[in-house]
């Protein structure tokens, strides 16, 4: 006999837990400089996939991993693609959007200045700017759920 309510409960909070974007994870710098679309293939072969920041408590932790590194900015998986949304990258092919939840835009970004600014970037203040994917930069990684 099984209870079907506890069942559906059980599921649902594992379903949030294992599937939500919000579930908190560990952020690594990676010292190489690449391209955007260099360091997200290396980054998912090697971690989870560029970091993607859905609050300020993740800005905090990924603030606390960055301190003291050297570099002006670093690669984080937020691009725009051929949608023309931002979008976070997740490294099972999956995207989901920028807008309603957490951001931190530099005043005047994004803005596509040269044409070609379809990526983002963190500067050391934590903000972020759009910039050219093919440019070289250090990056910052994500990895699974802390525990």
């Amino acid at each position: 006999f099984v209870n079907f309510p506890m069942c559906i409960i059980v599921n649902v909070f594992v379903m949030s837990v294992f599937c939500s974007p919000n579930v908190p994870h560990r952020y690594h710098f990676v010292n190489h400089s690449k391209t955007w679309p260099e360091a997200q293939s290396y980054c998912r072969q090697t971690y989870t996939d560029l970091a993607n920041i859905n609050n300020m408590d993740e800005m905090k932790k990924l603030n606390d991993t960055l301190k003291g590194k050297s570099g002006n900015f670093v690669w984080i998986g937020l691009d725009r693609g051929d949608t023309g949304k931002w979008w976070w990258s997740l490294a099972d092919g999956s995207f989901y959007s920028v807008g309603n939840s957490y951001n931190k835009w530099s005043t005047g970004d994004p803005n596509n200045a040269v044409g070609d600014e379809f990526c983002v970037a963190m500067k050391k203040d934590t903000t972020w700017f759009d910039v050219s994917c093919s440019g070289p930069a250090s990056s910052v990684f994500r990895s699974g759920a802390e525990g």
